[in-house]
């Protein structure tokens, strides 16, 4: 839950720093009017470019805000740490395709991300671990 709720906030933070930086721009940059025409996109070339690069720079937010939930524990909503390679080039019949293996500091869980995609979008595969630290504490009691 506090995975999807930390993206909605970052979704409404964005949609708040944008709707913020479109009042400035309009107060700065009043729109033009025109006799024949109620709108000013395609006509007007300062505001057409003015209205693509606020798309651009809305664009790039949100990309920003998803790549950083992909690298999130989906339990506990931290980032995720201690990258590892796993695989080989060299060695992908035995060891299979590198991938690269992230873990939540907490044990909620791995992902495991293709270091190079090669035939087109490969989804992020996550396995939640059951529980982690007790797996290995009970594994110390044993011993003793």
């Amino acid at each position: 839950m506090k995975y999807w709720a930390l993206l909605a906030g970052k979704l409404l933070a964005c949609a708040l720093v944008l709707g913020l930086l479109w009042r400035a721009v309009t107060a700065l940059v009043p729109p033009p009017r025109t006799l024949y025409y109620n709108g000013f996109l395609g006509y007007d070339l300062g505001w057409t470019l003015i209205a693509g690069l606020f798309f651009l720079l809305g664009s790039g937010l949100l990309y920003l805000a998803f790549l950083d939930q992909r690298y999130r524990c989906r339990v506990c909503a931290r980032r995720l740490r201690m990258p590892i390679v796993t695989g080989s080039w060299g060695q992908m019949i035995l060891k299979g395709r590198p991938r690269i293996e992230y873990i939540c500091p907490y044990g909620h869980g791995t992902l495991k991300v293709p270091e190079f995609q090669i035939s087109g979008h490969e989804t992020a595969d996550w396995k939640a671990n059951r529980d982690l630290w007790e797996e290995l504490v009970a594994s110390e009691d044993e011993r003793k």
